[in-house]
């Protein structure tokens, strides 16, 4: 069972339900965060602190990763080889392993200076510190997060997608624990759920471990920084992940202007919001474009063009629907939702009323965010990297101008606007540098 390989459609409902039911577990977490932690200032905190963590994972980890490996494990495995395959398994491991763990040592020497002037320059000292404290402790999650990111590009090559799902569960479990031992055990505080964070990347790790052990898969250290396919594999990740990074840059940028802008609970509130518009995004276009990109990536090594367009114009229709019809049933229920959700303990109404404010802006996006996911793993799987860096640079660039112009007048709601309406343009840019590509291939 651990080595079935699925089709597009049945992947494509096993990581929508992966997803519904992460969100489930999401919601909960969440829940039970805002009602021991509220809006305050361990939130800000901690919230905060999950930025540069996240962005070093975007840069060479997660979906940057499996988008740049999956290529070329493929055309490893059509030409070279199993063995081949498993040596540039390892290479990679090794490569990108050694590379976090220094990323990991100077992120955790330069933290302070990193807060005060990046990730949140309008905080006071202590918040400052306290997140500080916490951005330490999460960056060590990274050295499991990359070795997960390589198991699930293996997987995901060879179309086994259960054990992707199952990670993606599973996700919020000792992140739920650490809550309730902040609840139920004293002194532990905002350390419980910062803790779990750790933990819910060591579960990840040992689930994926599992199928790499079923496919025979040995990870052992091996170092050869002159391999062809390395280098080739890391051509590829170095303008996906720095896309990736300026994607999560971009909550970089949020979380500073969020912590200046004049709304109490800016920040949390944003988070909060995201939180909720995410869950759509990912059951669509996380889902379906994650199903779909080692089909459409093995297309693209055997020449099949026909096929690839068709693959992608059937993905990009679909989730573009169905992020329509999302985004109108959250724009009817988001506040209902969030009352029912998020509103006890600390969280109280004034901060539902902010994040339903802030969640009907971002979903105005919706569309654009899905078409997106498709998009950019059309051009990966053409190997063209550079398009979707340009494109992110240009709309990350873009919101900066916007929120600054708009933070002022409008306050928080200047963020997800300029989100929306950069995302939108940046959509359209890659649908256009898209079907180009694919015409000259076909052509020539």
């Amino acid at each position: 069972m651990i080595r079935r390989e699925f089709t597009i459609a049945e992947g494509t409902i096993l990581f929508i339900s992966a997803y519904v039911l992460s969100a489930g577990l999401g919601i909960i977490r969440q829940a039970l965060f805002n009602a021991e932690f509220g809006a305050g200032m361990e939130a800000s905190a901690y919230y905060a602190a999950f930025r540069l963590p996240d962005t070093i994972a975007s840069l060479i980890s997660g979906g940057a990763l499996s988008n740049a490996m999956i290529p070329v494990l493929l055309g490893v495995r059509y030409e070279e080889g199993d063995t081949a395959e498993r040596r540039l398994v390892n290479l990679a491991a090794t490569t990108l392993t050694a590379v976090v763990a220094l990323i990991v040592l100077i992120c955790i020497v330069f933290a302070p200076f990193l807060v005060r002037f990046v990730i949140a320059p309008g905080f006071d000292s202590a918040t400052a510190a306290l997140t500080v404290a916490l951005t330490r402790i999460m960056l060590a999650q990274l050295i499991l997060v990359v070795i997960s990111s390589v198991a699930i590009a293996v997987l995901n090559a060879r179309n086994q997608f259960l054990l992707t799902a199952i990670s993606i569960v599973t996700h919020n479990i000792t992140m739920i624990g650490g809550i309730l031992a902040a609840r139920f055990i004293p002194g532990i505080g905002i350390y419980g759920p910062t803790y779990g964070v750790v933990g819910d990347a060591l579960l990840q790790l040992v689930i994926l471990w599992l199928g790499l052990h079923a496919n025979r898969f040995r990870l052992r250290p091996v170092l050869d920084l002159h391999d062809a396919q390395l280098r080739r594999m890391l051509r590829l990740l170095t303008p996906n992940g720095l896309s990736s990074g300026v994607n999560y840059a971009g909550g970089i940028v949020d979380t500073a202007f969020a912590s200046l802008a004049r709304e109490p609970g800016a920040l949390p509130t944003l988070f909060n919001a995201g939180l909720l518009m995410g869950v759509p995004l990912r059951l669509i276009g996380v889902a379906l474009a994650q199903a779909a990109f080692p089909r459409i990536a093995a297309s693209a090594a055997r020449g099949d063009w026909a096929r690839m367009r068709k693959t992608i114009g059937a993905a990009l229709a679909i989730s573009i629907i169905l992020a329509i019809g999302a985004a109108l049933m959250l724009a009817l229920t988001g506040r209902s939702l969030i009352r029912l959700l998020f509103e006890r303990g600390r969280f109280d109404a004034a901060a539902g009323d902010l994040t339903a404010l802030l969640l009907v802006v971002y979903i105005a996006g919706l569309p654009a965010y899905v078409a997106t996911e498709v998009l950019t793993r059309g051009l990966i799987a053409l190997h063209d990297t550079q398009t979707p860096l340009v494109t992110n640079c240009a709309q990350l660039m873009g919101r900066i101008a916007l929120i600054w112009v708009w933070l002022e007048p409008w306050g928080v709601v200047a963020i997800p606007a300029a989100f929306a309406l950069t995302s939108a343009l940046e959509s359209l840019t890659l649908g256009m540098v898209l079907r180009w590509r694919m015409r000259a291939n076909v052509e020539g």
